[in-house]
Formats: C-alpha cells, sequence, structure tokens
C-alpha cells in the first residue's frame, strides 16, 4: 500500500503532462477549438492559461521528481525546471513552422514564469514541511 501511495505524484504529472500534449496537438490540429477556447477564456485568457498550466505543471513535476531523482530540493527543482523550460520552449517553437499555430514570445514568457511561479510554491511548501515534522 506504501509503494502505491509513493506513485501518485508520478502518475499525476504524467496523467497531466499527456494531457497538456494532446491539448497542444489538437490546438494544432485544429481540434475541438470551441473547447480550448472555451477553457482559455475559463483561465482568465491566453496568457493567463499559459501561466496556470505551467505552474501546475512545474508544481506536480517536483513532486513527481522526488521519488525518482535523489538529490537536495533545490538541485532537483532547477533540474526539474530546466527539462520543462526545454520542453515549453519546443513547444513554442515548433509553433513557429505551423501553419495553424503562431510563435508568440510572450506566451513562452507567461509560461516561463509559470514554470518559476510553481517551482517557487513547491519548495515553499517543502520548506514548510521539514520544518513541521516532528524529531
Amino acid at each position: 500500500m506504501k509503494a502505491e501511495a509513493q506513485r501518485w505524484p508520478a502518475v499525476l504529472f504524467l496523467v497531466y503532462a499527456i494531457g497538456l500534449i494532446v491539448l497542444s496537438a489538437c490546438k494544432s490540429a485544429e481540434i475541438g477549438l470551441t473547447q480550448i477556447h472555451g477553457l482559455e477564456a475559463w483561465l482568465g485568457g491566453d496568457k493567463s492559461m499559459h501561466f496556470t498550466l505551467s505552474a501546475i505543471l512545474a508544481v506536480l513535476a517536483c513532486f513527481a521528481s522526488e521519488r525518482v531523482l535523489d538529490l537536495a530540493p533545490i538541485t532537483r527543482t532547477i533540474g526539474v525546471c530546466c527539462v520543462l523550460a526545454a520542453a515549453l520552449s519546443l513547444d513554442e517553437g515548433l509553433q513557429y513552422v505551423l501553419a495553424s499555430r503562431r510563435f508568440e514570445l510572450l506566451d513562452l514568457a507567461f509560461g516561463s514564469l509559470g514554470l518559476l511561479t510553481g517551482a517557487l510554491g513547491y519548495l515553499s511548501v517543502r520548506f514548510v514541511w521539514s520544518r513541521t515534522k516532528p524529531a
């Protein structure tokens, strides 16, 4: 039971990451645009969506990485953020070459700010938890 409880962060991260990949692919293929634009509006617009979805991704990735990477929390978080920033840059870069999408540097900036915010939020939670654990 304990091993199963330790897997949920990784599973949640993978499901969320796959969902974001599918969302991006559907937008590129112009599938379900009404629903995608509805999600975008619900999250406060395009830039807000980039920020929010990236922040959630960073938090989930940081928690999932605890079971995979045996590193200090800050070192692990920096590594995770670098990988996520590369994936975010790749996704935005691919939009430059697709006729159905358009590259916006501001989208990349809001996504990167979301990654940073999510990572700092994760580190804050980790710090508080480490201070409240009984000795």
